[in-house]
């Protein structure tokens, strides 16, 4: 669901506070799992299995299995594995933890409201650039410029991710990540904050961080 450059921004907060505790991981094998999950075959069928979808607390809304999740890719000694674990937990905590409580959703009229300023959708309007995917380039040009994104890693992170010994998501599409990032670089779209409010939803991003971190620790324990 977040765009690619949400999941990069999240997994470099992520990494500096899991070194900050002596959490020691391969930060490029790490950033380059935090892309591997929407870069599968399986992505482009419905991500059922790349994003161990089942139904959310929202009708209609699909969020990852975290129990399945966990079990299968929250592998400690792994910096690939946990880059995708820390990719599709961002994936439900966004779903969960920021969409649902941020709009309100009237299901039965097919309607999305923002309660901040009462604009509304239908949920088709919603999920589309002249609602939320444009609200996302508004703020990924934020991301961008305020060092969010740490470029210079991204340089080192090869076009052709790394395998992970997992069939679902070595089987990859043909558009690389690279290619994909590219293409939101270059999209300008004036900051409005009618959708995404920048400052509540960075301040969301480190919040799913810190909890994230305070998970590995606890595994470590």
């Amino acid at each position: 669901m977040p765009g690619i450059l949400y999941h990069l921004s999240f997994a470099e907060v992520v990494y500096r506070k899991l070194i900050l505790n002596q959490i020691m991981l391969d930060k490029i094998n790490f950033m380059a799992g935090n892309l591997i999950p929407d870069f599968t075959e399986d992505y482009e069928s419905g991500k059922i299995k790349s994003h161990y979808r089942k139904k959310g607390s929202l009708e209609g809304c699909l969020v990852p299995d975290m129990e399945l999740v966990k079990r299968d890719l929250c592998v400690l000694n792994d910096p690939i594995k946990l880059g995708m674990y820390a990719h599709l937990y961002f994936d439900y905590q966004f779903i969960e933890g920021f969409l649902v409580p941020e709009f309100i959703w009237n299901v039965k009229e097919d309607k999305v409201i923002n309660p901040m300023n009462n604009k509304e959708w239908n949920k088709e309007e919603f999920f589309s650039y002249s609602g939320l995917y444009g609200a996302y380039t508004e703020t990924n040009q934020l991301l961008v410029k305020d060092g969010r994104i740490a470029l210079d890693t991204l340089k080192q992170i090869p076009d052709i991710l790394p395998n992970t010994g997992l069939e679902v998501f070595d089987k990859r599409r043909k558009k690389t990540w690279r290619e994909e990032l590219d293409e939101y670089l270059l999209q300008k779209k004036e900051y409005t904050g009618e959708i995404l409010e920048y400052n509540k939803l960075w301040n969301f991003i480190k919040g799913t961080a810190t909890s994230f971190e305070k998970e590995i620790e606890y595994e470590l324990a």
